[in-house]
């Protein structure tokens, strides 16, 4: 390649040249922003529920109850047994692992929903009790926490009891408005042996789902390792085809729907781009083939063979695509540093929540998210 003559053909054709460098070097920047951000969404979108306290909740396909008497099951909800929990604890995936039992109340009083957690050093009563406002967490014996828009609602404070029928708890602690962590939104908080004392006699659910002991629950909270990188959803779904199991992947996939920037048009858009800098591309190489016909001649007048002509019109091309990709990389770099800078607000729809299958209601997760 004769590399002076390279110098004086891009001096005399400079905004051939420069359009030719640009063009390629702009589609590259806007490919490689555009591919980092489609892999990258899905990781901002799980940004919110980093600081969820676990990784998966399953639950068990149930029966809709056709009376809303006593303690109910909410719908798709069936109870779940030590076994199957003692199982699900032992996927290979799992760290840690929780359970809970979920239902709702109905009496002339007013409709309660209510969980049953594990008092000890479970996820949920550690999440509890991060979010105490007044009193303290004490599930012992009769005692039961409560949210504080509950006991807005209903003009409850610390000492006021609540009856489950026959049976009364007194309120021992006022949660703030908006839990913080996975933890399923209820307006009371008793301990599991009391909740399940309460929900086994209910004659509705004892008529769908014929307990076989009183030892059952209904939400499993698994601490998954992140880093696994099997199928954690289909894992649990061997173990029953029955469960329902909701996950980061569930939320993200919801909230990716949201401030996804590579949607369907948009990659559109992007292949028609490609194709008009394509041809563009391609015209500028014929144009600038058919311009040069007289040097060629020349050339060809002077000694130069044909493949001294392809050697040198080659590395003429390498040249220019090595300085196209070089300023591509730097203005995607640039690009990239100023979207590094931004940041997405997220209005979460009511189906994303900390309470996956649940009746939506005001003491859930802050709704907007900032990432």
């Amino acid at each position: 390649m004769v590399f002076s003559y390279f110098i004086s053909f891009c001096k005399s054709n400079k905004t051939k040249v420069a359009i030719l460098v640009l063009s390629i070097a702009l589609y590259l920047a806007l490919a490689i922003v555009l591919a980092t951000l489609n892999k990258t969404l899905p990781e901002v979108a799980a940004l919110p529920f980093q600081k969820i306290g676990v990784g998966m909740v399953v639950q068990k396909t149930g029966q809709i109850p056709s009376h809303m008497v006593g303690a109910i099951f909410p719908h798709s909800n069936g109870p779940i047994y030590d076994d199957e929990v003692s199982r699900l604890s032992k996927l290979p995936f799992v760290k840690n692992s929780d359970s809970g039992l979920y239902f709702w109340y109905f009496d002339q009083e007013y409709f309660k929903s209510a969980l049953g957690v594990r008092a000890g050093r479970s996820t949920f009563s550690r999440i509890l009790r991060q979010n105490i406002e007044n009193g303290e967490f004490n599930l012992s014996g009769k005692s039961a926490l409560i949210t504080a828009n509950f006991a807005q609602k209903n003009r409850l404070d610390l000492g006021d009891k609540i009856n489950f029928g026959s049976r009364s708890f007194v309120v021992a602690g006022i949660l703030k408005p908006n839990l913080t962590g996975n933890i399923i939104p209820a307006d009371i908080y008793l301990d599991l042996k009391e909740a399940q004392a309460i929900a086994a006699p209910s004659e509705e659910m004892e008529r769908i789902y014929k307990f076989k002991n009183k030892n059952f629950v209904n939400v499993v909270a698994l601490d998954v390792d992140p880093k696994w990188a099997g199928d954690k959803e289909g894992a649990v779904k061997k173990i029953d085809k029955k469960y329902l199991v909701f996950s980061e992947k569930t939320f993200s996939k919801e909230v990716v729907e949201q401030i996804k920037i590579v949607s369907a048009l948009g990659k559109v858009m992007f292949a028609v781009l490609g194709v008009i800098l394509l041809i563009a591309f391609g015209l500028l190489v014929f144009f600038n083939f058919k311009a040069r016909e007289k040097e060629v001649a020349v050339l060809r007048m002077v000694g130069w063979s044909l493949q001294d002509l392809r050697k040198q019109f080659l590395s003429e091309g390498i040249i220019l695509t090595a300085f196209a990709l070089a300023w591509g990389n730097l203005l995607a770099g640039f690009f990239l540093f100023v979207l590094s800078r931004q940041k997405v607000t997220m209005e979460l729809p009511w189906e994303i929540s900390a309470k996956p299958h649940f009746l939506p209601q005001e003491n859930a997760i802050a709704r907007t998210i900032t990432a």
